[in-house]
């Protein structure tokens, strides 16, 4: 059987909850969920296996065609993100227009959260709930027989008489550790990198799945699991000192919380220092899930930036959004970062549930004192099976869903994804997170600051062409 992956070109962006020029030419990052099951499949010996991976490629859907003629695959395998679904279609469409007889496997968040309607759209011939790397590989042994592909859990199909069959939930992956590393032979590591990496070629890695916390926006716990499992300290450094050997110079770890247990991420940077690993990396984590003494290791251990999740830069956005933080927090996270050596990165959101105004404009007031090195500015939009979400539904008001799920049935590049915030419109919040992106970056101490710091000429053209487009917008 050939098995063939890919990672689909991005052609009909629905308008996420970033502005449009945030959303455009920041690099490519490995497509790991993808280059994980593709390890699996290899490991286990019985199927040809081949990673596409169109963005890197930088194919239009001619491109998709050609290389679908070239490898003749039997089975497709994709993640479908809710904003990139029509691409998805548009690609299952094209392959079966080429074989009618290929399967399109369809995975990932979207048809996490939609998997009814994600099995009913004609392209798609299985739907994979929850974690793939156990279901996929059963998927591709049974895809011909229906009675035996009937008792894999974890999936959902539509069957010849339109009925659609849920097979239950699947088995949760209890130790990480079981599963091989992404196979980074399977696409060419070197197209990889990041407007704000300091080296290049760049690499996505993850080290534990599922989020305890209960922040009211987040779907992250519906994606991963409510229970938090990480890998061991072990295999996080012999994956890193892997990466190395290819010749990967930094690693972006994708970890909503990489410093949940201060002992473990500890032992990892012991690791790291103890192996003389020489590779940059950078983290995502929470504002009390750092102190100094941790920063200084975690820099010493070749840590250069962290990605922490603000949200709010009032007390109130943050009681809104069940961070369990206060801002005098928030504030000693960035300086101790700061003070340190490393780099950091805030992310933050406008357009809260009956949040003013006036309260948006602290948040961006709050972002310029804090000083991350950057931002990342998003308008507040309601994910399905968000606390948020759940909150709209019990106050009987059905729009944000029925608007949801009226673009999983029917998937159209008409779908405007809804905000809920009750004081401004659509446009007026879009509005002020690109005013955020202004007043933060056009700054003349940020941005003298920051052409200070520049160490490459390619480093230089990511950061020239980044700011070109806030200069653009900032004209407009």
């Amino acid at each position: 059987m050939k098995v063939l992956l890919v990672n689909p070109p991005i052609l009909n962006l629905i308008q996420p909850e970033t502005p449009k020029f945030v959303t455009t030419d920041r690099g490519h990052n490995p497509p790991l969920g993808l280059l994980t099951l593709g390890a699996v499949i290899k490991a286990q010996g019985k199927h040809d296996v081949a990673v596409l991976d169109t963005q890197a490629e930088e194919l239009d859907l001619e491109g998709v065609r050609a290389a679908f003629q070239k490898h003749d695959p039997d089975v497709i395998g994709m993640a479908a993100i809710t904003f990139t679904l029509i691409d998805c279609l548009n690609v299952a469409r094209i392959a079966k227009e080429i074989n009618p007889a290929v399967k399109i496997v369809l995975g990932g968040p979207h048809a996490t959260l939609f998997p009814r309607e994600t099995a009913i759209q004609p392209e798609v011939d299985v739907v994979v709930t929850g974690e793939g790397e156990v279901v996929f590989p059963k998927i591709v042994d049974n895809i011909d027989d229906m009675e035996k592909l009937d008792q894999v859990k974890g999936i959902v199909y539509q069957k010849e008489n339109g009925e659609v069959k849920a097979t239950g939930p699947s088995e949760v992956i209890e130790n990480l550790d079981d599963l091989p590393f992404p196979d980074r032979t399977l696409t060419d590591h070197t197209k990889y990198s990041s407007v704000i990496a300091k080296r290049q070629p760049i690499t996505t890695a993850v080290t534990s799945r599922g989020c305890p916390f209960r922040c009211t926006f987040c779907d992250r716990p519906q994606m991963g699991g409510k229970t938090w499992r990480a890998r061991s300290p072990k295999s996080i450094v012999d994956e890193m000192e892997q990466c190395v050997n290819m010749g990967i110079h930094e690693i972006m770890f994708y970890d909503d919380t990489f410093t949940m247990v201060r002992p473990r991420t500890v032992e990892i940077c012991e690791e790291i220092i103890k192996r003389k690993l020489d590779v940059g990396w950078d983290i995502r984590t929470r504002v009390d899930r750092v102190d100094k003494e941790l920063l200084q290791l975690l820099k010493k251990a070749g840590c250069e930036r962290i990605n922490y999740g603000v949200e709010s830069g009032t007390e109130r956005g943050l009681k809104i959004v069940k961070k369990d933080v206060k801002l005098p927090r928030v504030m000693q996270a960035f300086k101790d970062t700061r003070d340190v050596g490393m780099t950091s990165l805030g992310y933050f959101m406008v357009g809260l549930p009956t949040e003013t105004k006036d309260e948006m404009y602290q948040t961006i007031k709050f972002a310029k004192k804090a000083r991350p090195d950057f931002v990342h500015f998003t308008v507040f939009t309601p994910f399905p099976d968000t606390e948020i979400w759940r909150d709209i539904l019990a106050k009987g008001d059905n729009s944000v869903q029925e608007a949801w799920r009226g673009y999983a049935e029917k998937p159209s590049m008409a779908f405007d994804p809804p905000t809920y915030n009750g004081n401004l419109s659509k446009e007026e919040l879009f509005k002020v997170a690109e005013d955020a992106y202004k007043l933060f970056y056009l700054r003349p101490d940020y941005m003298v600051k920051e052409a200070l710091k520049i160490r490459s000429m390619g480093e230089f053209r990511r950061k020239f062409k980044a700011g070109m487009k806030i200069i653009k917008l900032a004209a407009t």
